[in-house]
């Protein structure tokens, strides 16, 4: 999992607010949330993972350990229940807000963070690029 750690910007988006708005983020939110370009680093201590989050409008982050179910905070401010697993390079973040659910799948590989979001029939992807 050491290939993760890094910082990342996005390079591109594609169905971003179709995803934000299957899982019930305002129309107002999700412009804004659409035309950010946010920045990601990751970093991991004995096994506390930290992903934060900025952007121009908003910063935040995520803590958590593999397998662990965690309470997180959305951009939007509303919680959820959240799980994050590892698949090889591949990190599996599943989401449940009351009913609704989500899987954010993020796949490192070599200068490339490919993040898919996935909520009912609605998918999207982000692509994010290695920079430190």
């Amino acid at each position: 999992m050491a290939g993760i750690v890094g910082t990342y910007e996005m390079v591109s988006s594609d169905k971003y607010d179709e995803f934000l708005k299957a899982v019930g983020v305002s129309m107002i939110q999700r412009t804004m949330a659409s035309k950010v370009s946010p920045t990601m680093t990751w970093s991991n201590e004995n096994g506390k993972w930290t992903q934060k989050t900025k952007t121009t409008l908003k910063s935040f982050q995520i803590v958590f350990v593999e397998g662990e179910e965690f309470e997180e905070e959305l951009a939007d401010g509303r919680k959820c229940r959240s799980v994050i697993t590892f698949d090889g390079n591949t990190l599996i973040h599943k989401q449940k807000m009351d009913d609704l659910t989500s899987v954010v799948t993020r796949e490192f590989k070599g200068d490339q963070m490919v993040t898919t979001f996935k909520s009912g029939d609605v998918v999207a992807t982000r692509v994010f690029k290695k920079i430190a």
